[in-house]
């Protein structure tokens, strides 16, 4: 037995040796191969740690410009930001969104130059999850930079002791070989001829070359496009201004005064790849108001410093210290809120960000690293009794959301995806926007500058037009607007709509009482579900179920602005009207375009005359019934008769002119103007009229009640080809299970909700 466990473990390590491959991550390239690959790639090698992060951010989200045509385009775009901020995370986070933009913003602006000496502050109230959502953003970080795409590299110096004299080199080794003995007790035979010198600070490798001869560099490296963006592009000023560590600049300098050949210098510079790890606090340090501050204040390493001494012979020459900040230059140092000790933290940053620069005993210490905090409001006071650090903050609220998509998408992840088969269609997303409405501004300077006469929208919005604004900031704009509002949504208050965004997510039900809120509400209706003499008829959830919640919830119901919940169910009526119309709409396009053709033909005769079209063949008495009939269908205005006889001249002239222009250009009628505009006429009135001939009888509304019974083949073959019609497409087109079918139709016709927009 023991040797059977013997050979499985054997077997165990020869399995993980095959595995496990070596880390080609701390692989070691030469400056020279470092330039080759630059010069290949400039925009992934010659990035600063903003762009990285921009990189990162775009990487990990997909964006759509649904209106990027548009004159008045903003670039508010649909982004789906998922995989950032959701996909194989510990608590995901749903960015609604105007978050999603206001990112997309930052990340932008990290590739226009503007982005150090600052602070970001993610800024928000409790519970809108913004410490979720720095997590969240930083595990991507970390883990975008261990793909080939988010590759990102420091300096290591590996000074060769033969370049240096064949003479130090002996006398090193000598000198080593003592100090080991004395220091560690034991003679060790200490034979090397390369020290390697790590760069705390991570100095980005292009800030090797001496200042004065990067732009000559890059003039040589790249042509075309490539040299053009590197040199004049503000996003890469940083590369002809920044300065290398004080570590790096000493080893450079004391080099160049032994060596000849500036070629030996930059032989020994090596590159490998920066290894972020928040948990070692490599490239990524994290600050909780809890954690306490290091005692040292100024770190070096002996072993190296005393190699550094022996080898230059003077142990001041390169002085191999750094403070903590060094583990994040060209990384991101975190704050998670400004209290307790990260008061001091963020005090303390004060002077590095406004001068990029740290003291340590008496040396100065280049700091260029992404600072962010997160911030609960209540804590700018912080911010506000620092004048000089205003300017120096930039602010990204993080507030509760108002996206009623992403609202939804949390209560999938809370109660399980399967929750929307107990809805009808919309009626989930309704509960959401119920809960965002409490967190919007009843008020808003953008809405009133662009709607003038918000009265006209009462069938489909609210008083204060927060149904309006929920769409806007869905980055949907709504069909119900008039042409005149639409044309007035110019660029000016879309941006001013949008802006208002950052100071709206702030009051009303927070993530965790929405949460709270909907299990309370999916409890109560499935108890009166359950209830209900005819829960087999109505066995899924209505906005009726939604009004009764929070009609016997006043402790709820005052949050919510008043009438918004009775506007919102408005919209849904006229919404599922829409939907039952497009349903029972059978578009029968001969008899249209048979009339329309008939109609146009006989303008031009005049009544009693019988005549036959030539367009469809058909033998035609022109009379006022017969032109009546057709244009019925035609206006959804009832003409007296000047106005008819009136609008059939206008017409007939038309048609003349066209004829005309048709005889020359030899297209058919059907694609004029004219044509194409009484046929959309056409069918937008045979929807609107559609219940008109179903609603006289109680026959339709019980053939729809008993479908799917034996009882339905009672019906007469019309009626039960317009119920299977409707069934079928309000499945096939609006999502609608077979129940939620029934359910919905008779909502519409029981409660005559076609009467309410008669008019």
């Amino acid at each position: 037995m023991p040797s059977r466990s013997r050979k499985n473990v054997r077997d165990v390590i020869t399995f993980l040796n095959k595995k496990i491959k070596r880390d080609e991550r701390s692989n070691l390239i030469s400056f020279n191969e470092y330039l080759s690959k630059a010069a290949d790639n400039p925009l992934i090698y010659l990035r600063s740690i903003f762009q990285l992060f921009s990189d990162m951010i775009v990487f990990y989200t997909n964006q759509e410009d649904e209106y990027k045509d548009d004159p008045q385009n903003i670039s508010y775009k649909t982004i789906n930001s998922d995989n950032l901020l959701v996909t194989d995370t510990d608590t995901p986070f749903f960015a609604d969104l105007p978050l999603a933009n206001r990112l997309m913003r930052l990340s932008e602006s990290f590739h226009e130059g503007t982005q150090q000496n600052k602070i970001y502050i993610f800024i928000g109230p409790p519970g809108s999850g913004k410490s979720t959502f720095l997590t969240n953003l930083l595990k991507k970080f970390q883990e975008y930079t261990s793909r080939p795409e988010g590759i990102y590299h420091e300096v290591v110096w590996r000074l060769d002791d033969e370049k240096l004299g064949p003479q130090l080199s002996s006398q090193i080794h000598a000198a080593l070989e003592d100090y080991y003995q004395i220091t560690s007790g034991n003679i060790i035979n200490h034979k090397t001829d390369i020290l390697e010198v790590p760069c705390p600070n991570h100095d980005h490798p292009i800030l090797m070359i001496p200042k004065e001869h990067r732009h000559d560099v890059i003039e040589q490296m790249f042509s075309g496009e490539d040299k053009i963006k590197i040199l004049h592009k503000k996003e890469f000023e940083w590369m002809f201004k920044n300065e290398p560590c004080t570590i790096c600049t000493s080893l450079y300098e004391t080099l160049q005064s032994r060596l000849k050949n500036p070629a030996d210098i930059f032989s020994m510079i090596y590159v490998r790849r920066y290894i972020f790890d928040r948990r070692l606090a490599r490239g990524i340090s994290v600050f909780n108001p809890g954690d306490n501050e290091p005692e040292d204040k100024v770190f070096t390493n002996e072993v190296i410093q005393n190699e550094l001494g022996l080898r230059f012979k003077n142990s001041n020459l390169v002085q191999y210290k750094f403070s903590k900040y060094s583990k994040t230059n060209n990384g991101v140092y975190v704050l998670m809120d400004v209290k307790g000790n990260n008061e001091k933290r963020f005090d303390d940053l004060h002077g590095i960000i406004s001068e990029g620069t740290h003291k340590i005993d008496d040396i100065e210490e280049n700091i260029n690293s992404l600072f962010i905090a997160v911030m609960n409001p209540e804590d700018k006071r912080r911010i506000a009794s620092k004048e000089s650090f205003k300017d120096r903050i930039q602010e990204i609220s993080v507030n509760y959301i108002l996206n009623y998509t992403e609202e939804v998408k949390i209560y999938y992840h809370s109660f399980g995806s399967q929750i929307k088969m107990k809805f009808l269609p919309g009626v989930l997303n309704n509960f959401a926007k119920i809960i965002i409405s409490s967190r919007l501004n009843t008020v808003s300077d953008g809405l009133k500058a662009w709607i003038k006469k918000p009265e006209q929208y009462k069938q489909y919005c609210d008083d204060n037009l927060l149904l309006l604004k929920l769409s806007i900031y869905n980055n949907k704009i709504p069909k119900w607007l008039s042409d005149e509002d639409y044309n007035k949504f110019d660029k000016n208050i879309r941006r001013k709509l949008i802006d208002e965004s950052e100071n709206e997510g702030r009051i009303g039900f927070s993530g965790r009482e929405s949460i709270n809120l909907f299990n309370e509400f999916y409890n109560y209706v499935k108890k009166k579900i359950s209830d209900s003499k005819d829960n087999k008829q109505n066995t899924l959830i209505t906005m009726q179920h939604i009004k009764a919640f929070f009609d016997k919830n006043p402790d709820y119901s005052k949050k919510i602005p008043s009438g918004f919940i009775e506007s919102l169910i408005r919209l849904y009526d006229f919404g599922v009207l829409q939907q039952m119309k497009e349903a029972l709409f059978q578009k029968n396009e001969e008899r249209i375009n048979k009339d329309i053709m008939n109609y146009l033909f006989c303008l031009n005769y005049d009544m009693g005359e019988k005549i036959v079209s030539p367009y469809t063949g058909d033998n035609i008495e022109v009379s006022d019934n017969y032109l009546q009939l057709i244009e019925n269908n035609l206006y959804r205005k009832r003409m007296n008769e000047a106005e008819r006889k009136l609008h059939r001249n206008n017409l007939a002239s038309k048609f003349t002119t066209i004829l005309q222009e048709i005889q020359v250009s030899d297209d058919k009628i059907e694609s004029t103007y004219l044509y194409k505009e009484l046929h959309n006429s056409y069918l937008k009135n045979l929807r609107e009229n559609i219940f008109e001939p179903l609603v006289k009888f109680t026959s339709f509304e019980n053939a729809v009640r008993e479908y799917g019974t034996k009882k339905f083949d009672v019906y007469d073959d019309r009626t039960k080809d317009q119920v299977k019609h409707l069934i079928k497409n309000l499945m096939s087109e609006f999502n609608y299970t077979l129940e939620g079918s029934k359910q919905i139709s008779l909502y519409v016709l029981t409660e005559k909700i076609y009467e309410k927009f008669k008019d």
